[in-house]
């Protein structure tokens, strides 16, 4: 039998890889003009309210809807979030207070200024891009760049605020605990035990409306060539570890809270329980008066 085989015959094609994750392509950005011109400034994240009506606001031309983005005239842009964020690029003094005076009449509830996230960025054309040091590096200040750098500054200046304030709600409960712990009842009003239910209540709504921490940005998926850099920012501000430990917080407080809501409900049966017994006893001696009386 003859087994010899030309070999120009013999034609080899290799198979293409086309299983999923072998060849992951980055879309290149395409380019953008710079919304802002300096090669370094500063961006600023605060907390002016609780919730901001972004949509009433007037007087300021509108660069971006998601987040909203204005110009405020002499340089700055700002990005403003509904769930009370501010972040200021370049923004000067007045630029700020004079937005800040158009926010207050649109916004409901408190903020907290000293709940503030500040970087310097630094734009080159040459950097990676990323936080490196005390700047946020990029490689162009085009709205696409600021926007993102703008959702996770807000997101970090948010979770600032609701670890200050659950710091407090924490101060509150604190003597409470220690009432029970002691001689097992509580030497607060009741008015007050029920302000500090309240409170631990408000404090778990805020913790569970955090404005989607964990989300990721509505931008990326039409502009994933800035995936890196927000991964890069993202670690950097530790979104993900201060969202755990607030998530673990707002379980702490839900306890407590519950354990309030039962100690009070137990002494009240109690009372009522006592207050019955009372009047059947009187009635009990009244009955026994008008009979042998």
């Amino acid at each position: 039998m003859d087994s010899h085989v030309d070999r120009k015959q013999i034609r080899w094609n290799p198979r293409p890889r086309t299983r999923a994750g072998l060849h992951l392509k980055t879309e290149k950005l395409p380019y953008q003009r710079p919304v802002i011109a300096q090669p370094q400034f500063t961006a600023s994240a605060i907390m002016v309210a609780e919730r901001v009506d972004v949509r009433a606001l007037s007087g300021f031309e509108i660069i971006a809807k998601s987040p909203f983005m204005v110009k405020l005239g002499e340089g700055g842009i700002a990005a403003l979030f509904r769930y009370g964020a501010v972040v200021l690029f370049n923004a000067s003094a007045e630029e700020k207070a004079r937005l800040l005076g158009k926010i207050a009449m649109h916004s409901s509830g408190s903020g907290d200024i000293a709940a503030e996230e500040v970087a310097m960025i630094h734009v080159g054309p040459d950097d990676e891009e990323g936080p490196s040091g005390q700047f946020i590096k990029i490689k162009n200040a085009d709205r696409l760049r600021l926007q993102l750098i703008a959702e996770v500054m807000a997101k970090a200046t948010m979770l600032s605020f609701q670890e200050r304030r659950a710091a407090r709600d924490f101060d509150r409960s604190e003597p409470l605990a220690r009432d029970l712990a002691e001689d097992g009842r509580f030497s607060a009003k009741p008015a007050e035990l029920l302000k500090a239910v309240g409170n631990m209540l408000l404090a778990e709504n805020r913790l569970n409306g955090r404005a989607g921490v964990l989300d990721r940005p509505d931008l990326l998926w039409d502009n994933p060539g800035l995936s890196g850099l927000y991964a890069r920012l993202e670690g950097d501000y530790e979104l993900h570890d201060r969202a755990a430990a607030l998530d673990r917080k707002l379980t702490t407080l839900s306890h407590t809270s519950e354990t309030l809501v039962e100690t009070m409900r137990y002494h009240s049966s109690h009372r009522l329980e006592t207050a019955i017994f009372l009047l059947i006893f009187v009635e009990l001696c009244l009955g026994l008066y008008g009979h042998f009386g």
